[in-house]
């Protein structure tokens, strides 16, 4: 059901503060996070080998975590240290733990091979704490609703121009046609938007003027459900690297991680340049505006997923905005299939007829 072999994002650092165990499900599987006293981050199986007791119902104890049911103490490689009343304790006595790498502000768990856990190859996710751009840490959305759903939606932008047409998106957006690249596990995606008018939230906020042009950059990695964005929405004419100080620039990353079949952590940031703007508060207002926006995803996604529960067998016919998040789908189940054990049963693969898409820009 899930690809196992991937950095997922698990939680923002601030998560775990103190003494706090933070109970999280994540591919189906129930786990702990703590911060030891040493303020490393550990996470295991949500889950005491002797009786099952949850062990976020526990208490860290120096770099340790104890199950408060009959009081069995597990160090953070998951080993049991103590049993109370027992001297001699059985190896069999060990609690699944996982490997976690604490970046850019971001906990990054990897749920499958452990041989396979090369911290090289986390996503870059530094944009939201560099200097000379600005950000809110911590945007997070519970979603009722299968991961695909949502990565369907976010390499699809031809919504924006209805989903989004009160706050980031513009009825011109409709008619863009993408152009796209392929690469192994990932897809790049560019959308240009030329003398069109600014967002809602984009007048709001800015000084830009009337007409401007857009150009919406993204990079979708299929392994670990990671999602880069570059924006410039600037003066016409100047093109995407405008140096204007009208020309507003945002980088944003999403990260979605299931939860269960039907239901998905939704980890997000927005930084923006210091472009021109009358708003003092510039930073707080336009997370407001992007996290309102994502509302509105998940309004209709999660309508969506209703929909498709009560009548699973129904096809969904495709129309042209949808051939990179076809190809994308038929990416996933590959690597899919590649990660099952040999003589398993083939992932299920949602059956839609595909279409071509021709790279185009509106003006």
């Amino acid at each position: 059901m899930f690809l196992k072999n991937a950095w997922y994002v698990a939680a923002w650092d601030n998560e775990l503060v103190g003494d706090r165990l933070l109970a999280r499900r994540l591919l189906g599987t129930n786990l702990v996070f703590y911060r030891g006293e040493n303020g490393r981050a550990v996470v295991m199986e949500d889950r005491c080998c002797h009786r099952h007791a949850p062990l976020s119902h526990g208490q860290r104890e120096g770099n340790c975590l104890r199950c408060m049911y009959h009081g069995l103490l597990f160090d953070a490689s998951g080993r049991c240290v103590e049993v109370p009343g027992q001297e001699r304790i059985s190896d069999k006595l060990r609690v699944r733990n996982f490997p976690l790498v604490e970046r850019d502000h971001l906990l990054w768990i990897w749920m499958g091979d452990p041989a396979l856990a090369d911290p090289a190859t986390i996503p870059d996710t530094h944009w939201h704490d560099t200097p000379g751009w600005q950000a809110e840490r911590g945007g997070y959305i519970h979603y009722e609703s299968n991961v695909n759903l949502i990565v369907d939606n976010l390499l699809d932008f031809s919504h924006l121009a209805f989903v989004h047409n009160k706050s980031i998106g513009t009825r011109k957006q409709g008619g863009v046609k993408p152009e796209v690249d392929f690469l192994d596990e990932s897809v790049q995606v560019r959308f240009t938007t030329l003398e069109g008018a600014p967002p809602p939230f984009a007048r709001q906020l800015s000084k830009l003027p009337d007409v401007v042009d857009r150009f919406n950059y993204y990079v979708w990695n299929i392994r670990g459900n990671y999602f880069a964005q570059d924006s410039v929405i600037g003066p016409v004419g100047e093109g995407y690297g405008t140096e204007s100080p009208l020309a507003m620039k945002l980088h944003t990353f999403i990260a979605l991680t299931p939860e269960d079949a039907d239901s998905t952590h939704y980890f997000w940031s927005t930084s923006h340049n210091d472009f021109a703007s009358d708003i003092p508060d510039v930073t707080r207002q336009l997370t407001v505006q992007v996290a309102g926006a994502f509302e509105e995803d998940r309004d209709i996604i999660e309508a969506q997923q209703k929909s498709i529960s009560v009548s699973p067998g129904e096809p969904m016919i495709a129309i042209a905005a949808d051939g990179t998040l076809l190809r994308v789908r038929r990416m996933l189940d590959g690597m899919l299939a590649a990660e099952q054990p040999q003589g398993a049963g083939k992932p299920a693969v949602v059956t839609i007829t595909p279409v071509s898409v021709q790279p185009t820009v509106v003006h």
